[in-house]
């Protein structure tokens, strides 16, 4: 649409304070026919023009992503129609205010497809744009990279803020009043710790506890971290690392974050001052994870350590530490009581768990971690009376309290307590029938327990909140669709108003790569499966001299391999990387990387986020088809929910969930024009069960080889 507006009627509009003209009626933009100079700013010199024309943003945005368009000076542009036509729709999404889905492929260049439109929509009409992804990885590209890029090709102003969860920041008045409180709180090393953070405040910008340089103890960061009730704009100022940033969110074009934090936030609107969310809009990227997110940030939980914490927060009688130090002997008492009656509840629950538990033997008892509880009051709520008695005490202690700083901490802990106590109850009185309860062992230690409840099917709790009519969210993610169309996506998250597009891959699949499937190996849960896997392997590894990332559904089966494999690696001159040893996951991705004769095992978290193009990846090995197994808690509530309701839980769920996590591990290998590889499905249901034609159809369209137990190809299927 176009539209013709007085210079007049630009003048109101600017005077009025508005940074665009978003309540109009055509939201679109002005700008001269200097097409060349359009983006430098959005308004330029328009009043001294006796007419301007409204251009509509969708045709702005692809147009900078034209093959002339302001991304052409960048060094390695090439034109993308794929992405060009995802910034135009993104663009007409938010201008029409409508929620959209975008399955964009590796390579298409999402990320500067959506953050272009965002940019230019959040500038012009005062909308914050929300862009949420799932990695931490993600944030800091974005941020540090990807919003640069744009900066400098745009040549636009605007500003972005890069927001964490507020423990992650650094609260200087706790910190202050942690460092007038040394003696009653802490010993010598965390003293010492104390003192190493104060310095580092003195010269850190940004207060986020990723750039402190070693890593303190949970409680002493747990005493200057930001918190509600002890951290806010009136009790701290400016002069708090998380109010500086909360300020600057105020004003900001854009907001970076996470899914994990964003949900929380959101959860959050009714009850906390709304600095976010009223007017803005959402962009969330990797997409796939939101569902997971959102589950996990309304879900509960809390842990035999979290509420000995808290309590030795107020007073820990072996260290003779806490804000109760100074305090008489019955409110230390209280305290004793409290931990005492914490430690038999939690082993009391953990001794019913596992008595209660459907497996039947030693081994698969040391596999287990999570136990569902499916029946109210398994055991005495026999720390509520403690922990609320605490709680009476401690608020007496306030009150009679001068000294602001201290009631502050005084009322942190008291509200842990508070929390602790709540949950409790609810987790015994399983009230909601709508949430999953379990405990979660965490390990063979008894302090590792914890009690965990959340919804199994969040669309009808987040959707009313999230797929508002007044804004728009965006999601897009390379792998949302299964069998060509986002209904299952859309279903899941209640997102039924979202229209969808599914953009083609711009990667020569037919060329870069080749799909193996073993026909002859024993199907997974036989008796010559786990027998005939090492070997397949091998020939696998074999066929790519290593480079290769192999991905199990199953720790214990993957560390059996790893141990029957590691001599014939060493002789090959193959190193052997296996997740879930010492090494942290971004290490082994490293190393990874950096050894292109290594080759890598690994689990759920690998068969995503993995970014390894060139010639350290040419051969993904799939191990067994990715069908989820309800030993979860949520799997298996979210099962029994649709066979309650009459429906085919394995076509509804699991076989959905098997297509996108397949998609996921394939689109491990290829991830630039360059990449040239093999993927390898040793699964033969593959090939002979009915879902397997759905299955190899979610798959890029490559030359598919069926592979013998020789290891010859029988036969080549070339995709039509």
């Amino acid at each position: 649409m176009k539209l013709a507006l007085s210079i007049t009627e630009m003048k109101l509009k600017i005077q009025s304070g508005r940074k665009g003209w978003a309540d109009g009626a055509d939201h679109s933009f002005c700008v001269t026919h200097y097409r060349s100079r359009l983006l430098s700013p959005i308004f330029l010199s328009l009043i001294e023009d006796a007419l301007c024309v409204m251009t509509d943003l969708t045709e702005i945005a692809k147009e900078i992503f034209s093959s002339t368009g302001a991304f052409s000076h960048q060094a390695g542009f090439e034109h993308r129609p794929q992405q060009e036509a995802m910034a135009g729709a993104i663009a007409n999404a938010l201008v029409i205010r409508q929620h959209l889905t975008v399955e964009a492929p590796t390579g298409v260049g999402k990320t500067l497809a959506y953050l272009v439109p965002a940019i230019l929509y959040a500038t012009s009409t005062g909308r914050k744009a929300i862009i949420s992804t799932h990695t931490k990885t993600l944030q800091e590209q974005i941020f540090q990279k990807d919003i640069p890029v744009v900066r400098s090709s745009l040549r636009h102003e605007f500003t972005a803020v890069l927001l964490k969860g507020r423990k992650n920041y650094l609260c200087t008045t706790r910190l202050n009043n942690a460092l007038s409180s040394t003696m009653q709180l802490f010993n010598r090393e965390g003293v010492k710790q104390l003192q190493r953070i104060r310095d580092w405040s003195l010269k850190t910008t940004n207060g986020d506890i990723e750039n402190l340089e070693f890593a303190p103890r949970p409680e002493i960061w747990d005493m200057v971290c930001s918190v509600k009730d002890a951290c806010s704009s009136k009790l701290c100022g400016s002069g708090c690392f998380f109010q500086q940033v909360k300020e600057r969110l105020k004003s900001a074009h854009l907001a970076i974050m996470n899914h994990a934090l964003f949900f929380t936030l959101m959860a959050r609107q009714e009850t906390d001052a709304r600095f976010i969310f009223d007017f803005d809009f959402v962009i969330f990227d990797e997409a796939q994870t939101v569902e997971a997110a959102a589950i996990a940030s309304i879900g509960k939980n809390i842990s035999r350590y979290e509420v000995l914490g808290a309590i030795h927060k107020l007073y820990n009688s072996k260290k003779r530490k806490g804000l109760l130090a100074n305090q008489n002997k019955h409110l230390k008492s209280a305290c004793k009581a409290a931990e005492h009656a914490t430690v038999e509840f939690f082993d009391s629950i953990r001794r019913y768990a596992l008595a209660n538990t459907s497996r039947q033997n030693q081994f698969e008892l040391a596999q287990i971690r999570e136990i569902r509880i499916r029946t109210p009051h398994v055991v005495a709520n026999i720390l509520e009376e403690p922990l609320a008695h605490l709680q009476s005490l401690v608020r007496k202690v306030e009150n009679s309290l001068h000294i602001e700083n201290e009631k502050q901490e005084l009322a942190v802990a008291r509200r842990a307590l508070w929390e602790a106590q709540t949950f409790i109850s609810e987790f015994l009185e399983q009230l909601d029938g709508d949430l999953a309860y379990w405990v979660d062992l965490g390990g063979p230690s008894r302090e590792s327990t914890i009690l965990c409840s959340s919804p199994y099917d969040v669309a009808e709790r987040v959707a009313p909140m999230l797929f508002r009519d007044d804004t728009s969210i965006i999601m897009t993610g390379a792998t949302l669709s299964v069998n060509g169309i986002l209904d299952y996506f859309h279903q899941r998250l209640g997102a039924h108003s979202s229209r969808g597009m599914i953009l083609t891959s711009p990667f020569d699949y037919g060329r870069q790569m080749k799909l193996r499937i073993a026909r002859d190996i024993p199907e997974p849960d036989t008796e010559g499966y786990a027998t005939a896997l090492p070997k397949w392997i091998m020939q696998s590894i074999d066929r790519s001299a290593g480079k290769a990332l192999i991905l199990f559904t199953n720790g214990s089966m993957m560390r059996d391999v790893a141990s029957e494999l590691a001599d014939s690696f060493e002789e090959k001159g193959l190193k052997l990387l296996v997740q879930g040893g010492d090494q942290q996951r971004h290490k082994l991705l490293k190393e990874f990387r950096e050894d292109v004769s290594s080759v890598l095992f690994g689990l759920d978290s690998f068969w995503m986020g993995v970014d390894v193009p060139g010639e350290a990846l040419e051969h993904v090995v799939i191990t067994r088809l990715p069908f989820a197994v309800p030993n979860h808690p949520l799997i298996e509530a979210r099962i029994e929910s649709i066979a309650k309701r009459g429906g085919n839980s394995f076509m509804e769920y699991t076989l959905p969930e098997a297509v996108l996590k397949l998609r996921q591990g394939v689109g491990r290998l290829v991830r630039s024009h360059h990449d040239k590889g093999m993927v390898t499905i040793l699964d033969s249901r593959i090939l002979t069960r009915r879902y397997g034609k759905l299955l190899i159809s979610s798959l890029p369209q490559c030359p598919i080889e069926i592979i013998t137990a020789d290891g010859d190809v029988e036969h080549v299927l070339l995709e039509e």
